[in-house]
């Protein structure tokens, strides 16, 4: 059977909670991470997948750990989608290794129970919901029926309606119910949100929110969309030209910087700030007002600045597309072109 066919016949039936905080980048600069006090969920070391010529991953590292939500960012091409068909057993890797909580995935049933991964175009073995749902259930002994009618109510989509007639988005959620219903340890989605109105996007997230909370469930999810993530993930890599290049907490990485507009009675130059101790990322001003982003923490800068008798001092919110390009300008890297 050839990998894209394997691809679409096993693109829907895998399942897993469970747990993780991760991390993982190309073998030349990973990221540290506290040795972890259980066993990870995900273990890719060193890990290849070549298709031909083509490097789709070329010595990705990574461990995902405890129950948690982690987003895989990256443009097209990156290796997303490679990643977590290596995750769901679909592809066998071409070097190194890829395990779920210290097997190897592929060909492995007993880890497949417990992987579900939802494919960005989701495959489907029977025409409509209600036969795939008893498909399932028949498939995964973690099956939940009541989950599955609170799913429908959630999503609500007709059990006889064919699938194929349906649109992108409904099928989508589909996927998603039979996928969340099989309760699964380890949960694999390939751009959740693409196709969903806003509605039922935030619908997902907090489904999602609660399968964490509740049941322990690992979720590793990929998108090109920053925006998507940012209030949802608890912990953000980025892959690019099948390297990870990034790997950090969020409420950590939001914490080291801060961004705040600030105005003073007599002119303050950016030199100013930097000899008071502050660590200036971007400086701009607007005639008295001037806004900045540095490489502190808020207390830091609240301290320095109110030295300096402001008459406004506030701190604004960071976007995690700003988070990323201060993040990855140590680097060398343009993310214009990593998230294009």
């Amino acid at each position: 059977m050839s990998e894209q066919e394997r691809t679409r016949q096993e693109g829907l039936l895998q399942d897993s909670p469970a747990a993780f905080p991760g991390g993982g980048t190309t073998a030349s600069d990973q990221p540290q991470w506290p040795a972890p006090a259980e066993e990870a969920v995900i273990d890719a070391e060193d890990l290849k997948k070549h298709f031909g010529a083509v490097k789709a991953l070329d010595g990705v590292s990574c461990r995902i750990i405890g129950a948690s939500i982690f987003g895989l960012i990256g443009s097209n091409g990156a290796g997303k989608s490679t990643f977590l068909r290596l995750a769901a057993g679909v592809y066998k890797p071409t070097a190194g290794h890829m395990l779920y909580r210290g097997q190897p995935v592929f060909e492995n049933t007993a880890a497949k129970s417990e992987i579900q991964f939802v494919a960005d175009q989701p495959y489907f073995h029977f025409d409509n919901l209600k036969k795939m749902a008893s498909f399932f259930r028949s498939l995964y002994r973690s099956w939940d029926q009541p989950l599955y009618e609170e799913l429908r109510r959630i999503f609500p989509l007709r059990e006889e309606q064919r699938l194929d007639h349906m649109s992108k988005g409904m099928q989508r959620q589909a996927a998603l119910i039979l996928a969340i219903a099989a309760k699964p340890r380890l949960l694999l989605m390939d751009e959740a949100f693409d196709g969903l109105d806003p509605v039922m996007r935030q619908n997902l997230k907090r489904v999602l929110a609660r399968q964490v909370s509740d049941s322990g469930m690992t979720v590793l999810i990929a998108s090109q969309n920053l925006r998507e993530l940012e209030d949802f993930c608890d912990h953000v890599g980025l892959l690019h030209e099948g390297g990870l290049l990034f790997v950090e907490e969020l409420d950590k990485l939001r914490l080291s910087l801060v961004k705040a507009q600030i105005a003073f009675r007599e002119p303050v130059s950016e030199n100013a700030l930097k000899d008071l101790g502050l660590d200036i990322l971007r400086f701009s001003a607007r005639g008295s007002l001037i806004e900045i982003l540095s490489r502190n923490t808020e207390q830091e800068l609240r301290s320095v600045v109110i030295q300096q008798n402001p008459l406004l001092l506030d701190v604004l919110p960071l976007t995690l597309e700003e988070v990323f390009i201060y993040e990855l300008s140590r680097k060398s890297y343009v993310v214009s072109e990593l998230l294009a």
